[in-house]
């Protein structure tokens, strides 16, 4: 007989209810569960490396590369070619102007005079030219040709010019006065020049006595020539070494190249100022020197190995996910309790996402100061918290200076900027809070702008420009955030406080199903969430997900309700026909079909924890001692009747699980007195402590006597005095009756041994 009912009764529970408890998992649900499934270290190295190429790309990769494949089509601008687009400075630089520096330094070189030295080299060519003309002439007397013609060809033969007079004497003089003649110009040429260097008369600075300007030289020449001979011979003397002089303080190049090249160097380049908007060139214009640098300055142009630039790139990014690595090993216990995979994938998703809309920005010729880092700190500090949010700002914050061109006060911006962002929304629990937090965020934003635009030296118009652009950039980091925050916390199923405040709705579909197949269960789940509130609000910790939580931690029920005696209304005890050991394991089972279906609803993971850990590892105690009744040889296995999910990891599952065993032991007592309830607080607080059943938890012994505390006080709230109207004797002793078997079910008190609820 017990073994037909035993076998009856395990065809009841096996079978199970699936009617509209289970929906089919969405597409984005499937995506991550396959993700989440991946053996985890090459999940890990595959998410670093693909993170590590793709930041690469986006960086480090320009038009500019396109070279090698030869296009050069946007891969920026040379002197001469037309503008394609107008071009304008996203941001104030100071750059260096090359068409200013090269006219600085060519009126520096310009204002050095040149640098003189005496000649060896024309005292000798002018000796020979005198002896070469003479030598002509000569020839030319000797010749047969008539004296008109050889009056001409010495003038001819002459370097310099001869007026016709002294051409027909040095044809008609006699041989002596012509030796006499050449003698004494040679003669004075070279006394003068071995004296003397002679120098043009334009030479404005004669540095000592050893040098005479030209005019002088001539009239010491006259002077030797009077001196020497008189009446023609005279004169030719004159004409002749005058004319054959030629200065031999002469410029030396050399020096002179080389003093003006110093000059020229010693000249600082010239330093120009492009405003923010300032048009660079327009379209259609012939691209000047000018405009090369200043497109050079604002990073559209890089003379620079593109390719060299990308390897850098690389390194520096390489360098970001080390760092980000070694934090997530130092910090990533304590910042991802849940859901660890779908925060990484985020994470790197975020970064990504957020370099990308700054390279389209720059590509688009967007200005840079409206680049909405901010969202990615109002969004990461919701999903990821703040202190990883902090990392993923810094490498966004230099990446984004990179790809801008290594701009330092932009960089500076965003990280103030979003660090700002950070902090504003770190406690924001509703859309409401979030929006009035984005408009502080964008006039902060604003602020920030304006004072760094000053700090970059730009005009007070054009700083109050630029603020303008800052209050855009917060604006359109708060839409960002609004349109994101909600796809990326369902989609990831992360935990956030606007999340837990839909939960939270009591009309949600799901604690519907709970009210209309379990109201007892759903009347005790309500109960126990305001326990859990109030106590999780003493200590400081999460007073909603511990609600929240409470809300969802029985939904297990739902599968067996009959099974569970606050859903025994006027009905039979279905364990009156189960062995100990199949009642025990129908009553461990609701905890494994609440995950279920907290997974098929898609419930956050903090959540189903919590439904996983609110009995902890403690024991059905009432159906194990009714065990060891029924088998005293001592055959009962005690893991049969221990729950077997684990131990609550967080302060609010550890503040569940004394809510829940305390709220079920208190609707147990017949006449629950504040004395009493003080004791079963105590009592339950002990045991629980006995049993190791908060040693994983993160509640001090401090927390937990004022979780006790608050509980206590929430209870006897609820109850409050009582007023007890008169009842027929027979049907208090039937009800009495009916109650013994399943207050045993919900009272570890019920038993000496230390245990848990057995709900």
């Amino acid at each position: 007989m017990a073994s037909g009912s035993n076998g009856s009764g395990t065809r009841k529970v096996v079978r199970r209810n699936q009617g509209d408890l289970y929906r089919p998992p969405t597409r984005f649900e499937r995506l991550r569960s396959r993700i989440e499934s991946l053996p985890r270290l090459r999940l890990y190295v595959g998410l670093m490396v693909g993170t590590w190429l793709l930041l690469t790309a986006i960086v480090g990769l320009n038009t500019s590369h396109l070279n090698i494949f030869g296009v050069r089509e946007g891969a920026g601008y040379e002197v001469g070619d037309v503008a394609r687009t107008d071009e304008y400075a996203s941001r104030a630089i100071t750059y260096e102007d090359p068409v200013a520096t090269e006219q600085a330094r060519n009126q520096a070189a310009n204002e050095v005079r040149e640098v003189y030295r005496r000649s060896e080299e024309v005292p000798e060519a002018v000796v020979q030219n005198v002896a070469s003309f003479f030598g002509q002439v000569e020839e030319i007397r000797a010749s047969d040709a008539p004296p008109g013609e050889q009056t001409t060809l010495v003038s001819d033969a002459s370097p310099f010019a001869l007026s016709e007079d002294v051409a027909r004497s040095l044809v008609f003089i006699e041989d002596e006065d012509l030796e006499d003649v050449e003698r004494y110009t040679r003669e004075n040429l070279e006394e003068l020049y071995s004296t003397v260097a002679v120098a043009e008369d334009r030479v404005e600075e004669i540095p000592s006595s050893e040098v005479i300007r030209l005019s002088e030289a001539r009239s010491r020449l006259t002077a030797a020539a009077e001196r020497d001979a008189s009446g023609e011979v005279g004169t030719l003397i004159e004409v002749l070494s005058r004319g054959f002089l030629e200065p031999s303080y002469v410029i030396d190049r050399a020096a002179t190249e080389r003093e003006r090249a110093e000059a020229a160097n010693a000249v600082e380049p010239v330093q120009s100022t492009l405003q923010p908007g300032e048009l660079i060139v327009a379209r259609g214009e012939v691209v000047s020197r000018e405009d090369v640098a200043q497109l050079e300055a604002i990073g559209m142009i890089q003379d620079t190995d593109p390719w060299q630039a990308l390897l850098g790139v690389a390194i520096v990014v390489g360098a970001q996910l080390w760092v980000a690595r070694y934090f997530l090993e130092r910090f990533g216990r304590k910042m991802f309790s849940a859901g660890a995979v779908s925060r990484l994938v985020l994470a790197a998703l975020l970064v990504v996402l957020f370099t990308l809309v700054a390279r389209l920005f720059t590509m688009l010729s967007l200005p840079v100061y409206t680049i909405p880092l901010a969202g990615l700190s109002i969004i990461g500090t919701i999903l990821l918290g703040p202190r990883l949010m902090f990392l993923i700002v810094v490498v966004t914050s230099v990446n984004i200076g990179i790809i801008a061109g290594s701009d330092f006060l932009l960089v500076a911006t965003l990280l103030v900027s979003s660090g700002f962002a950070i902090y504003t929304v770190v406690r924001v629990a509703s859309r409401e809070q979030l929006l009035k937090a984005g408009l502080v965020i964008a006039l902060v934003t604003a602020v920030v702008t304006f004072a760094m635009s000053l700090v970059g030296g730009a005009d007070f118009p054009v700083a109050f420009w630029q603020g303008t652009l800052g209050l855009v950039n917060g604006l359109l980091s708060l839409m960002i955030a609004m349109v994101l925050l909600p796809v990326l916390e369902n989609t990831f199923n992360l935990l956030t406080p606007m999340k837990l405040l839909e939960l939270s709705d009591l009309g949600s579909p799901l604690l519907q199903k709970l009210l209309r197949r379990a109201p007892g269960t759903f009347s005790h789940s309500m109960q126990v969430a305001v326990m859990s509130e109030n106590a999780a609000k003493r200590i400081g910790a999460d007073a909603l997900l511990a609600r929240v939580g409470a809300y969802y931690h029985d939904i297990g029920k739902m599968e067996h309700p009959a099974y569970f005696i606050e859903n025994q209304i006027g009905q039979m005890n279905p364990h009156d026909a189960l062995s100990p050991t199949l009642s025990a394991k129908v009553i461990k089972r609701h905890v494994k079909d609440g995950m279920d279906i907290g997974r098929a609803w898609d419930l956050p993971q903090e959540i189903i924890d919590m439904i996983a850990q609110h009995h902890g590892l403690t024991r059905i105690e009432y159906f194990y001692q009714k065990a060891l009744r029924e088998n005293p040889a001592g055959s009962v296995r005690e893991s049969d009747f221990r729950y077997s999910t684990g131990r609550p990891r967080s302060k609010e599952a550890g503040i569940l699980m004394l809510a829940d065993t305390v709220e079920a032991t208190v609707r147990s007592l017949s006449k629950p007195t504040p004395k009493r309830i003080e004791e079963v607080v105590s009592d339950t607080i002990r045991r629980k402590l006995d049993d190791g059943q908060f040693d994983e938890s993160e509640l001090t012994l401090r927390e937990i006597h004022e979780v006790g505390v608050a509980i206590r006080e929430a209870v006897i709230g609820f109850l409050g005095p009582r007023i007890e109207y008169p009842q027929d004797s027979g049907e208090a002793k039937s009800r009495r009756k009916g109650e013994g078997s399943q207050r045993a079910l919900e009272t570890p008190q019920a038993t000496s041994s230390p245990s848990g609820k057995g709900s």
